[in-house]
Order: structure tokens, then C-alpha cells, then sequence
């Protein structure tokens, strides 16, 4: 059996590197489902990995519409777009994972392979941070989110039919139901028939209410299920609106209100920015530590056609 020597603290660090070959194709390999912004918001990693901005440009209504003309005629109508330009700042982000010398000592000794669960923690910790900036952003940073954006619509909600409240908690199914069709419809009208919001996002606490309340008594159908049947995106093209509970929608709304969220989710319409992933650096030596540093660099969420998206608060 080989023991450690004199030289144990670079035996330890060569130990490591070479173990990381090892632990990084394992940690890159593992899908982590309980973050929800690879599903939610398109990840564009196109560009440069050191790059400290992007700009972009943020597209409203288009202006212009088709009309008949003479065959030797010089008036050809031409569409046209008011363009906004937008920028999201690149900002660098870190984490990482050690061991200390008696534990690495110990591995290489008796020949023992060094587990992940310290690389796959730290990793869980990269997705955490990249989840919360997805959909929220980066408040210190002055970085908005998918559901915090200034460029989005925001709604709200209407009363029920007592006037007494707006909450959900408070309103019929037909009520709430109405609720999901007006902010819908108010993408695909106020585009004039362009857009159609393909997502519905809900606090968890709505989301739970909606997939437990039934119709009546009598039915075993929930709300979700009949608001996931007559909304109006379905009834126009016949597919599944998706409807999912996130965090950070409880206080997202003016004043601090629930927020519901709906768009469409592709990448011409929103997406985040993540031009390095998490890299992990070579391992190293401080003192009786021994560090893996990682390193990634994010920008906010753009939204390029925020037409296709709206707020509605008060809910």
C-alpha cells in the first residue's frame, strides 16, 4: 500500500487534477429538473465567451399593411417596425468546490475514488443562480427578468362580480377563466393577430389552487384541466397551452401583488444570455485546502419582441 510522504501536498494536488478528469464528465452529464430555465426561457450561448455586452433590439407593433396597386404603379407599400435598442451587460459569476489534505491524503492512500456529491453541489449552485437571474434577474445590477421586465404589458386584474376583490381565491372558475383569456387576448389583439402566447406562468400558490379546486362537487375535473381546455390559444390553434408554477411571481405585480405571466416561448421572442457556462479552472493549492474554482458569465433576459408577452397583476 502507498503512503503519502514529505511531498504530500503535491502528491495531493496532482491527485485531485487527475480526479477531476473523472468527476467534470459526470457533473456535465446530470440534468437537474427541478430548474426551470432551460424549459421556460431560451438559452443563447452564440456569443463570444468574453464579451462584456450585448446589444439588441427590442421590436414594437409593425406599421404598414398591404393594399392593391396599378401595374405601372410606384406605391408599393412597405412594412416597417419601430426598433428600440437594448443592451444586456455580461458579468462574470463563481463557485466552486475543496478538500483539505488529510481527506485527499486518505483517498489516494487506500485508493479511493473521490465522490461528486462537493462538484455536483457546487454545480447545483451554478443552475440555482442562473434560475433566479432567468426569472427575476439580478436587482443589484439593475437586471430584470422573464417575469420582471419593463418592456412587458402589465394588466390588471379585474374585480370579481361583487367588486369586492381581484384575487383568485376570491372569483369563480368562470372568473378566473375570463382572467386567462384577457391577457391572451390582449397579445394576440393588441398585435393584431401576429402574436399568440404559447406559456401561462402562475404563482405556486394560484397554480396549486387552479390544479386542486374541481368545477362542482359532482365533476373530478379541476380547473386547470378546463381553463387548460377553453382557453382562447387553444381554441385558435388547437394546441396545449402550457401552464407551469414558478417562483417569484407571490410579489412580482405592482405593489407587490401575485403576477400572472404569459408569452411566447421561443427564442425570437425572449431569451437569456449565458455566453460561458460554468467552466471549472484547474485545481489548487492554498495552504492545506486544495480549490476547484468555476467561473461563468451570464447577461439578462432579452426581450426582442415584447408584443408577444403580458403582466397581469393583482391576481
Amino acid at each position: 500500500m502507498r503512503m503519502m510522504t514529505h511531498d504530500a501536498p503535491s502528491l495531493a494536488l496532482n491527485f485531485l487534477r487527475t480526479a477531476q478528469n473523472y468527476i467534470e464528465p459526470q457533473i456535465y452529464r446530470r440534468e437537474y429538473p427541478d430548474f426551470q430555465y432551460r424549459e421556460l426561457v431560451p438559452v443563447d450561448s452564440t456569443a463570444p465567451e468574453w464579451t462584456t455586452r450585448i446589444d439588441f433590439f427590442s421590436m414594437g407593433d409593425d406599421v404598414g399593411e398591404a393594399r392593391e396597386f396599378a401595374p405601372d404603379g410606384d406605391d408599393i407599400p412597405f412594412v416597417d417596425f419601430q426598433l428600440d435598442k437594448g443592451d444586456s451587460r455580461v458579468f462574470m459569476a463563481g463557485i466552486g468546490y475543496r478538500y483539505n489534505l488529510q481527506e485527499l491524503a486518505h483517498a489516494q492512500a487506500y485508493g479511493i475514488r473521490l465522490d461528486t456529491d462537493r462538484a455536483d453541489a457546487a454545480r447545483r449552485k451554478y443552475e440555482l443562480f442562473v434560475d433566479q437571474v432567468a426569472f427575476v434577474g439580478r436587482p443589484k445590477l439593475g437586471m430584470t427578468g422573464l417575469v420582471t421586465s419593463t418592456s412587458v404589458v402589465a394588466l390588471t386584474a379585474a374585480n370579481n362580480a361583487a367588486n369586492s376583490s381581484a384575487l383568485w381565491e376570491n372569483k369563480t372558475s368562470d372568473e378566473i377563466v375570463k382572467d386567462v383569456n384577457r391577457v391572451l387576448s390582449a397579445v394576440f389583439i393588441g398585435s393584431n393577430g401576429i402574436e399568440q402566447a404559447d406559456t401561462l406562468l402562475l404563482p405556486h400558490t394560484l397554480y396549486e389552487l387552479i390544479a386542486t379546486r374541481r368545477l362542482t362537487d359532482q365533476q373530478s375535473t379541476t380547473l386547470l384541466e378546463h381553463i387548460q381546455r377553453v382557453n382562447v390559444f387553444t381554441a385558435r390553434t388547437g394546441r396545449q397551452l402550457i401552464i407551469r408554477a414558478v417562483f417569484g411571481l407571490e410579489t412580482a405585480g405592482a405593489g407587490g401583488t401575485r403576477r400572472m405571466v404569459v408569452y411566447r416561448r421561443d427564442p425570437s421572442v425572449v431569451k437569456i444570455h449565458i455566453p460561458m457556462p460554468l467552466r471549472w479552472l484547474q485545481a489548487e493549492q492554498r495552504l492545506l485546502k486544495y480549490e476547484v474554482p468555476g467561473v461563468f458569465r451570464l447577461g439578462g433576459v432579452e426581450f426582442r419582441r415584447p408584443g408577444a408577452a403580458r403582466y397581469m397583476d393583482g391576481i
